[in-house]
């Protein structure tokens, strides 16, 4: 009977203990556009620098990117007026903190 019983508490435990373990957030999409006044983050030569540069940022923040994702090509404008290059920078991060990405500039997608 002992036996049985510390084989359920067992199974019982290692279940509950493995639930808490799963992912809790809900992924939100945020967007900054870049224009032709880059972000302190953006590297010209390089998308790798600047995704790094971005996820340190963040962290740096206590904002918890999930996935970022540097999508489209930096395209040749003027550098007097303020038009987006067509480069936009994606962060996946939990809902409760897209008020913090807004804050940064990041619009919801």
């Amino acid at each position: 009977m002992r036996f049985i019983l510390l084989s359920i508490s067992v199974m019982l435990l290692t279940f509950t203990g493995l639930q808490s373990c799963s992912k809790t957030t809900d992924g939100k999409w945020v967007i900054y556009k870049e224009s032709t006044q880059l972000p302190f983050w953006a590297h010209e030569s390089s998308n790798r620098k600047s995704k790094n540069t971005l996820e340190t940022f963040l962290k740096s923040e206590g904002i918890i990117p999930l996935k970022i994702k540097i999508v489209g090509d930096r395209i040749a404008t003027y550098q007097d007026c303020d038009c987006f290059t067509g480069l936009e920078y994606r962060v996946q991060v939990d809902k409760s903190q897209v008020g913090y990405m807004a804050y940064w500039g990041f619009e919801l997608k």
